[in-house]
């Protein structure tokens, strides 16, 4: 063989063999099992930075964006409160709107598709509510319902709704909820269409790219079903079935393109409306146009800050749902407080990109949220999952070393906050698990330890929820409510209480006089919660 037939022999070898691993890789390459994963930022309720979105700078929302494409996320949602802005639109309502318009770029900037929710028909009163600024309005108490059927209510709602979407025109999707807020009993298909065909018109007009910016009416609790809290009520799917499915068949015929749908899920079932708006999209064919929302599949609403873990119930729902990963556009979660269900919202991401994700355990869940974080798992899987341990399985020292932790890279400081102040926030929450689980770890044999123990429970609740100060969807200034505490923790003191205290008389008025005098809570406050406990 000549030096010419060696050198040309070598040659196709290195090709051969590049090829073969081009293919190899081809053929390796993972594929999203859901084409598109989707999340949503509520900014419906004021509670302490950063736990409520409501309270984020611009800068939060662009960390939380680029932490979220990193997750797998391909999508965001966003609903400003665009509800809370009354008519006519002020100079000042007009200046924040154009600044929340750089902040759905910034979206963009991270390679998300940015969505914007409104609901169907609530605005403003009155102006009274413009005496805050737009971020610090609470409106629930002040929201009226426009008749859509009324030609009056819905001719002022539809021009103020459009001047405010053509500030905010960048978006990729117009969402539109059917209720929950919103909506009214008796309330027709035809009305609720009125609503997307004057939003069609105002993104052709003044859209960035109105070929491609879709409409999405959202498919939830029932257009037309009755109201609850200014929205429409939970009635069991068989209730919810009529509605939902007369405005989707409407929308099929006659909704103008391009749009999609947002069919919503209850975490279960056989509560609210089960799984009817995905079962309904299917049988009318309209998966293709189909996202699906998981609804509390990463955190319950409403609930308060807490590290709830919902691994289980994601995996129920994913694999509910994976019949549609391929027929289906995607799927969307929730969160109405991100900061303290990271790892369920990684988790969800991971899983909806890769159904077999589902598969790993909690811990290697756990474990690999804190290699992605750059964390060490050690310190962070107990904080993570605090509240599902005993006191025995935290150790005293664990709030000093989450303080102490030196992450590699930058991506924990992405989340809103920056990292220090979320390992501030975890240490925190675990003093207050481990205190709590102290004060009620043993009997006791004497009322002045009962009061002891009571006081200290109450004092590290009363330290967490000082943290987040969540009221569900009242004012910042409400004060403290066992209402406010997640459940799992409050149960805990209750079971407690019913077994140790026998006079509680006395025992409640020494526990008063500790909260008062160690500035706990006011004795007014003290007295009403000690005595919610027997």
């Amino acid at each position: 063989m000549s030096f010419y037939q060696v050198i040309m022999k070598i040659i196709k070898e290195i090709k051969l063999f590049f090829l073969g691993f081009i293919f190899i890789t081809v053929a390796n390459a993972q594929l999203p099992s859901f084409k598109q994963r989707g999340f949503y930022l509520h900014e419906g309720w004021y509670f302490n930075y950063p736990f409520a979105v409501k309270t984020w700078a611009k800068e939060d929302y662009s960390k939380m964006f680029h932490l979220l494409k990193l997750m797998e996320y391909s999508q965001v949602a966003l609903w400003p409160m665009l509800e809370a802005i009354p008519a006519p639109l002020s100079k000042t309502d007009e200046i924040a709107i154009k600044k929340f318009r750089n902040i759905i770029d910034d979206a963009h900037k991270a390679e998300l598709e940015c969505w914007l929710v409104q609901n169907a028909n609530l605005t403003p009163k009155s102006n009274a509510i413009a005496s805050l600024p737009w971020k610090q309005r609470v409106p629930y108490d002040s929201w009226k319902q426009v008749r859509l059927d009324s030609v009056e209510q819905t001719h002022a709602y539809l021009i103020h709704r459009s001047k405010m979407m053509a500030i905010l025109n960048n978006a990729d999707a117009y969402v539109t909820i059917d209720g929950d807020p919103g909506g009214y009993p008796g309330a027709k298909p035809a009305d609720w269409l009125k609503v997307f065909l004057s939003d069609r018109v105002t993104i052709d007009k003044f859209g960035v790219n109105p070929s491609k910016q879709r409409l999405i009416p959202w498919i939830w609790s029932g257009w037309g079903a009755g109201t609850v809290w200014g929205g429409n009520a939970w009635n069991p799917p068989v209730l919810i079935k009529p509605f939902t499915g007369a405005t989707m068949k409407l929308f099929k015929e006659a909704m103008p393109e391009p749009w999609e749908v947002l069919a919503g899920r209850s975490h279960r079932e056989d509560w609210a409306n089960g799984r009817v708006n995905v079962l309904l999209a299917d049988s009318l064919s309209l998966m293709y146009k189909t996202n699906i929302l998981c609804y509390e599949a990463i955190e319950f609403e409403p609930t308060p800050p807490a590290s709830i873990l919902q691994f289980n119930l994601i995996r129920q729902i994913l694999r509910d749902e994976s019949t549609y990963a391929t027929t289906a556009l995607g799927v969307f979660g929730n969160a109405q407080q991100p900061v303290m269900v990271l790892p369920n919202i990684f988790f969800f991401a991971k899983a909806a990109y890769n159904l077999s994700y589902l598969n790993k355990t909690d811990n290697e869940i756990l474990k690999d949220f804190a290699d992605f974080l750059g964390g060490p798992p050690d310190v962070l899987i107990p904080a993570w999952s605090c509240l599902q341990r005993s006191l025995d399985e935290l150790p005293k020292d664990l709030p000093e070393k989450l303080r102490s932790i030196k992450f590699n890279g930058d991506v924990a400081n992405l989340i809103p906050g920056g990292s220090k102040l979320y390992v501030e926030i975890l240490a925190k929450e675990v003093e207050s698990r481990i205190q709590l689980l102290e004060a009620t770890a043993t009997p006791a044999a004497t009322n002045k330890q009962a009061a002891k123990n009571i006081a200290k429970a109450i004092t590290a609740i009363v330290n967490w929820w000082k943290v987040h100060r969540y009221v569900v969807a009242g004012k910042p200034t409400e004060p403290f409510s066992l209402d406010y505490v997640h459940s799992s923790q409050v149960s805990i003191l209750k079971d407690w209480c019913r077994v140790n205290i026998k006079t509680s008389v006395t025992v409640t008025n020494m526990v008063v006089s500790i909260l008062s005098k160690n500035n706990v809570l006011p004795m007014y406050q003290a007295c009403k919660l000690v005595r919610s406990l027997f």
